[in-house]
C-alpha cells in the first residue's frame, strides 16, 4: 500500500480519496482527528497489507482531512458530518456487514455507524477512542504539543516530535509517514480547514457533546448489539488508561452482550502503528470467535 495506489470517489459532491485491496469479508479502516488535523488514511499503513490477505479492505480520508475535500458548509464542520460521509462512502460503494476499525475519533464514528446502521457493521473495533468517552473540550494535550512543536524550526523535526510526544516508542515513525503528513498538511485546503475548525470548534464541541450524550444512553439500553472490541494503549498519553480507557470498558463490556478488550502494553495512542502483527492477530482471532456467532 501506498500513495500511486489511491483512488477517488464523488461522495455527495465531497472528492474522497481512499486505498482498496484484497478480496474477502469487506473491512473499513477509519482514522481519527477532526476537520484539518494531520491525520488521514496513510496511518494505517502498517495494518492494511496485512489485512488485505485475507479481508476486502477499505481505508478512506474523512471529510476535511488528507486529500478528501473540506466541508462545503460551516455546519459539517462535526463528527456527525464525518459519520454521514462515511456512511455516505459505504453506500456508494455497496459495502455492507463490514469489520468496521476506528481509531481515537474514527472509534467515536464506527460506534455511531453501528448503532444507527446495524446492517453495515458485522463488528466494531473501538481504538483508544475519548471522543467516545470523555469531554469533547478535551484540546489542551494537542494544543500544547503543537505549541512545543511550533519552537522546532525544521519542518520533518517538528512532524517527528508530534507523533512521537502520543506514543510509547519511536520505531513505528517511519519517514514514509512523516513526509506523508508534511505532504498533506501544507495543502492550502488543509490550512483552510484547520483555520476553519478554530474558528468553528464551538459548533464541533456542542455537536459532540449532545451526539455523546445519546451514544452512552444508547449503549446502556443495550442498542449496541455488534460484536464489539475495544483496544486501548496502557501508556497512551492523550487517551489515558485511567480514567478514559477504564471508563470505556465499564461502558461497552456490561452492556454489549458480544464484546471484549485487549489493552496492550508498552503502546501509546496507536498500538497498530507500535506492534502491528500482535494488532492484526488480535483483530482475526476476535473476528474468528465473536464475529462468527
Amino acid at each position: 500500500m501506498d500513495n500511486s495506489n489511491a483512488k477517488y470517489i464523488d461522495i455527495d459532491g465531497i472528492n474522497t480519496r481512499y486505498f482498496e485491496d484484497g478480496e474477502g469479508e469487506p473491512m473499513i479502516l477509519i482514522h481519527g482527528g477532526q476537520q484539518g488535523m494531520a491525520s488521514s488514511a496513510e496511518i494505517w499503513f502498517l495494518n492494511f497489507n496485512e489485512f488485505a490477505k485475507k479481508y476486502h479492505v477499505y481505508a478512506f480520508d474523512k471529510l476535511g482531512q488528507g486529500y478528501t475535500d473540506n466541508p462545503k458548509v460551516n455546519e459539517d464542520y462535526t463528527m456527525s458530518a464525518q459519520v454521514k460521509h462515511a456512511v455516505g462512502f459505504m453506500n456508494k460503494l455497496n459495502i455492507s456487514n463490514a469489520h468496521l476499525l476506528g481509531h481515537s475519533r474514527g472509534g467515536y464514528m464506527t460506534t455511531r455507524i453501528a448503532l444507527e446502521f446495524p446492517h453495515l457493521a458485522k463488528s466494531n473495533v473501538i481504538i483508544d477512542s475519548a471522543t467516545l468517552m470523555a469531554n469533547p473540550n478535551t484540546f489542551n494535550f494537542y494544543e500544547d504539543v503543537a505549541e512545543r512543536a511550533s519552537l522546532i524550526e525544521d519542518p520533518k523535526e517538528r512532524a517527528f516530535y508530534s507523533a512521537a510526544q502520543n506514543s510509547f516508542g519511536t520505531d513505528h515513525i517511519t519517514d514514509d509517514w512523516i513526509e506523508g503528513l508534511m505532504e498533506y498538511s501544507k495543502q492550502s485546503k488543509n490550512q483552510e480547514a484547520a483555520s476553519k475548525f478554530v474558528e468553528l470548534r464551538q459548533i464541533f464541541i456542542d455537536d459532540l457533546a449532545n451526539r455523546r450524550k445519546e451514544t452512552h444512553a444508547w449503549i446502556r439500553a443495550g442498542r449496541l448489539t455488534t460484536p464489539t472490541l475495544v483496544i486501548w494503549g496502557l501508556n497512551d498519553p492523550s487517551a489515558v488508561w485511567d480514567p478514559i480507557g477504564i471508563d470505556c470498558l465499564n461502558l461497552v463490556l456490561p452492556n454489549v452482550e458480544n464484546s471484549s478488550m485487549h489493552v496492550f502494553s508498552r503502546a501509546g495512542h496507536s498500538a497498530f502503528r507500535e506492534h502491528p502483527e500482535e494488532f492484526n492477530a488480535v483483530i482475526e482471532s476476535f473476528i474468528n470467535t465473536r464475529a462468527r456467532r
